[in-house]
């Protein structure tokens, strides 16, 4: 889960605004302070949507730091590569190339990289950086499962040596979601909280890194209150050379913060807010405020991940594979994507790989068509038919025994109305086959503690919502990996249905390490058919990573679906910050 998703999660906790509401009286008593007066407005982007709250600590070793320290933020700290979702690659970042073998993947760092204080980058400030992750309980401690050592080589080389269980996906999704640190800050500050041979993190954590942080990327944290959050552009930034010398079109980036999402949109169609990832309903009737999405078409969105429905595949009747075929061509995809997401979402295809964007040479339509499904309500019923299912005169679903299935439920967290409209459709569905199903709305905490303790029947989900290189395979591995099988009661992250296949475990193997292109594309073929055979989970909708919509009243050339210079990743995550470059304020003025 990323750090500002967390961020979200916590807010969606205090909020009382449901997470999509629509109708609700704005209130502006929030709108941030300055907005047309300290920063001039043509040399100002404002964006919103990555905190909610006022901001606590920028120090990026806290497990939630404010913006811009938190999660892909690539606007103040940088990683050695960035993830592309339109070419599905990794762009340079700190480093400008990367090689791998069998046993290792090697990164050159940029000899021009720079700290915003003048110092170089070096090799000893990135192996410093991971080595943290190793020793401390950060965000990405978990990535030493797949790293062995991290060395510092001759000539800007710094080498990713694998672990045993061989995966350079995972090793090379650490490369690009590590922000390096500075060891001449951090190395102090981490010295002096060391306890025999643990650390004490509060000691760390007491550190806010609110005054001149060091840091490598294009701007910097200038002052912060409860309202906002101002940085300002690093004039010499080291990477400027490469769009010919220019600087970051915004000389400052202000992100507002609101108390709700509909001050939030508000500010958007006031013109108060540039560039937001919050979600804003029935976008095409925005035109008239002068804010579009990525693309001017359905899906308006881009989508990057799949939102499921996790199944108790250890308890009856979810042990049966033919009652879960039967659930998954019992859903009204249809009416899913028109009432949860306001159509920001593609038809949707059977199987767990996105058939569009980079993944889309993974999929085969001739196995969706062969081993697929679809809204069928009548196959619905002949599937439960041929398995010895049968109804009884009020139309209720009874198992073998003749007696009725029992009601389910399904669950997700409070506020989140998209995924509360989509159980509300799937109920409807369910009804349809005899199968009565219960919402089940809880606390945050309990949702996510059912679904780890796998204490649930049905539970709705995203799996990995970053965009990741490691993508598909980490989706399947996370909801699909047997390793990480725990009975039901115990905690676990990871494949909380509990489902458990050898053929599947096999594919997830070996696919990290198959470096011919033929091959993996007949390796996904396989585990995507196993996946529609088996059913392990209930695919329901496409969803983007975050929302992207900005309003072109101050500033123009954003990236869009015609104009794809950029990914929609909202000009500050990861390889979309090279919009900043690009954009053009409406009122022209001389930042260079």
């Amino acid at each position: 889960m990323s750090d500002h998703f967390k961020k979200f999660i916590q807010f969606t906790l205090s909020m009382t605004i449901a997470f999509m509401a629509t109708g609700c009286k704005d209130d502006v008593s929030k709108t941030p302070k300055a907005v047309l007066s300290d920063y001039p407005r043509n040399e100002t982007l404002y964006i919103g949507g990555f905190d909610w709250a006022p901001p606590t600590t920028f120090n990026p070793l806290d497990p939630d730091p404010n913006f811009p320290a938190d999660g892909n933020i690539r606007l103040m700290y940088e990683s050695l590569l960035a993830y592309n979702q339109l070419t599905g690659k990794l762009d340079p970042m700190l480093a400008d190339s990367y090689t791998q073998t069998d046993s290792s993947i090697t990164v050159h760092l940029d000899s021009r990289a720079k700290w915003n204080n003048g110092e170089k980058i070096t090799p000893e400030d990135v192996v410093y950086t991971f080595k943290l992750d190793s020793v401390l309980p950060t965000a990405h401690h978990n990535n030493w499962k797949y790293i062995k050592t991290v060395s510092a080589d001759s000539e800007n080389l710094i080498t990713f040596h694998l672990a045993a269980n061989r995966n350079p996906l995972m090793v090379l999704n650490a490369i690009a979601e590590t922000s390096i640190l500075p060891k001449s800050v951090f190395e102090p500050l981490v010295k002096s909280a060391k306890v025999g041979k643990t650390y004490n993190m509060d000691k760390i954590l007491i550190f806010r890194n609110e005054n001149k942080p060091v840091a490598s990327g294009p701007y910097i944290l200038k002052n912060f209150s409860p309202d906002q959050i101002v940085l300002e552009r690093v004039e010499n930034y080291w990477r400027n050379s490469n769009y010919s010398g220019r600087k970051p079109a915004p000389k400052y980036i202000i992100h507002s913060i609101y108390d709700g999402n509909d001050n939030f949109n508000s500010a958007m169609v006031r013109g108060n807010l540039d560039v937001s990832s919050i979600y804003l309903p029935r976008i095409w009737e925005k035109t008239k405020d002068s804010i579009r999405a990525w693309s001017r078409e359905e899906p308006y969105q881009l989508p990057s991940t799949i939102t499921v429905l996790v199944v108790a595949t250890q308890k009856e009747p979810f042990s049966n594979v033919n009652f879960r075929r039967a659930l998954i061509h019992a859903i009204d995809f249809e009416k899913i994507k028109a009432r949860a997401l306001s159509n920001y979402t593609p038809t949707m295809q059977p199987g767990f790989i996105l058939p569009f964007g980079p993944e889309k040479k993974f999929f085969n339509k001739e196995d969706a068509d062969a081993f697929g499904y679809s809204y069928n309500t009548e196959k619905a019923r002949e599937i439960l038919k041929d398995a010895g299912y049968s109804w009884n005169e009020e139309g209720k679903l009874l198992d073998k025994k003749k007696k009725p299935v029992r009601n389910i439920t399904i669950e997700c967290p409070q506020g989140w109305t998209d995924w509360i409209d989509a159980i509300n459709v799937i109920v409807e569905s369910f009804a349809e086959i005899g199968i009565t199903a219960v919402p089940k709305i809880e606390d945050y905490g309990i949702w996510d503690m059912n679904l780890r303790r796998g204490t649930f029947d049905l539970a709705m989900k995203t799996p990995p919502s970053e965009h990741s290189i490691a993508n598909p395979w980490n989706r399947f591995y996370q909801m699909l990996n047997s390793t990480t099988y725990r009975p039901v009661g115990e905690e676990t992250f990871a494949n909380q249905g509990r489902f458990q296949n050898t053929e599947i475990n096999n594919l997830l193997m070996q696919i990290p390490t198959i470096t011919d292109e033929d091959t993996l594309v007949q390796a996904y073929r396989e585990l995507n058919s196993l996946f529609m055979q088996t059913v392990p989970v209930l695919p329901i909708m496409y969803r983007p990573s975050t929302y992207y919509q900005f309003s072109t009243k101050h500033w123009t050339n954003f990236p869009t679906a015609e104009n794809p210079y950029a990914p929609p990743n909202n000009l500050v995550v990861a390889a979309g910050v090279s919009a900043l470059w690009e954009i053009v304020p409406v009122k022209q003025q001389d930042n260079q």
